[in-house]
């Protein structure tokens, strides 16, 4: 639309008739403003058809368009759980004797192989125990069943919540003596257990 400004009456600071396109405060969407009566000699151009609809029409150029993402791979159905085990107790001791004025690494290291040694081969449950051997074939690991076992006897209900908060918790790299030590103390309740050792830890 074409119209020159320094024939237009009145006073220049009213806003121009296209304003009443845009919705007023308070107003609900659909309802137009009425258009102000016609005071200036211009031509007011009519309502824009509704099939063109409001808004700007933006063309982009084909080197500016995103292309769709590549199709990945299906996805693996379960991940298999990690089976790294991480000595937390260890990188405390290093960081501990890093502190010190005179380092003593080869205590560490010699304490670190005998503590392996010591878990490896628990003092729990015999190998050849029934009660044991039934949770054993149920397909719970013997580890954890023996301090389980050791712990509260010939308790299903128990003995399941301790290999499942043992399993839980030594993944997640505490050693498994401690992680014996904090479920019986928090009767099998993992979150306080881990919360133990995230507390004894700082």
């Amino acid at each position: 639309m074409d119209y020159d400004y320094r024939t237009r009456a009145g006073s220049m600071h009213r806003p121009p008739a296209a304003a009443s396109l845009y919705p007023r405060i308070g107003q609900q969407p659909g309802q137009h403003a009425p258009p102000p009566a016609a005071r200036a000699s211009y031509h007011q151009p009519g309502p824009a058809p509704p099939s063109s609809g409001l808004g700007i029409r933006v063309t982009l150029k084909p080197d500016y368009r995103i292309t769709p993402p590549p199709q990945l791979a299906p996805q693996v159905t379960e991940v298999p759980r990690s089976t790294f085990s991480f000595d937390f107790d260890f990188e405390k001791r290093i960081l501990a004797e890093a502190e010190k004025e005179s380092q003593n690494w080869s205590r560490i290291i010699m304490e670190n192989q005998s503590s392996k040694t010591a878990s490896s081969t628990p003092s729990a449950a015999p190998a050849g125990d029934p009660v044991m051997d039934k949770y054993v074939t149920l397909g719970l690991p013997r580890e954890a069943v023996s301090l389980a076992v050791l712990n509260y006897g010939d308790n299903p209900i128990k003995v399941r919540e301790f290999v499942k908060s043992y399993n839980l918790l030594r993944e997640m790299g505490f050693a498994s003596k401690n992680v014996a030590e904090a479920l019986a103390m928090y009767d099998n309740d993992t979150d306080k257990a881990l919360a133990h050792f995230l507390n004894s830890s700082s």
